[in-house]
């Protein structure tokens, strides 16, 4: 007889739900990658654009210039903020994300230890059962052979 774990199939289920839980936290990860990367290229323009406007007043330019990247540059900050915002977003969905992996992950620790603890108490009564059947056949031989 081998060993079966009877809730096999849960077990089953609950890893599911875990290598799930994995697939959405790393697309979760990849997301915030993706939008903080977004933001820090755009605040490397703008810090190079600013840099640019600096060097622009000191060596002298037009006024309409000047406005010109004045008005980039608060472009660049408007779209700068919407993208913190995103980047907030994006990090705190890839926490929950990481949080809801974390507590799937404990599941199947779980069942796994309880099917760890089952399978080493089924070894440990297989090799009583065996241990009693050795018994039972050294006592029939003794007894034979003081019966001769």
């Amino acid at each position: 007889m081998s060993f079966q774990f009877g809730l096999q199939k849960v077990l089953e289920v609950k890893e599911h739900e875990k290598s799930e839980a994995e697939s959405k936290y790393s697309e979760a990860m990849k997301q915030f990658e993706d939008v903080a990367t977004d933001l820090y290229h755009l605040l490397k323009k703008k810090e190079d654009l600013e840099a640019f406007y600096n060097e622009k007043i000191q060596s002298g330019t037009s006024i309409s210039a000047i406005q010109q990247t004045q008005q980039t540059i608060s472009h660049l900050q408007k779209e700068i903020d919407k993208l913190q915002l995103e980047t907030q977003r994006a990090r705190s969905r890839m926490n929950d994300q990481e949080q809801f992996l974390m507590f799937k992950s404990i599941d199947v620790k779980k069942y796994e230890k309880m099917k760890e603890r089952k399978h080493q108490r089924y070894i440990q009564l297989e090799k009583e059962k065996e241990s009693k059947f050795l018994d039972e056949i050294s006592v029939q031989q003794f007894l034979k052979h003081e019966i001769r």
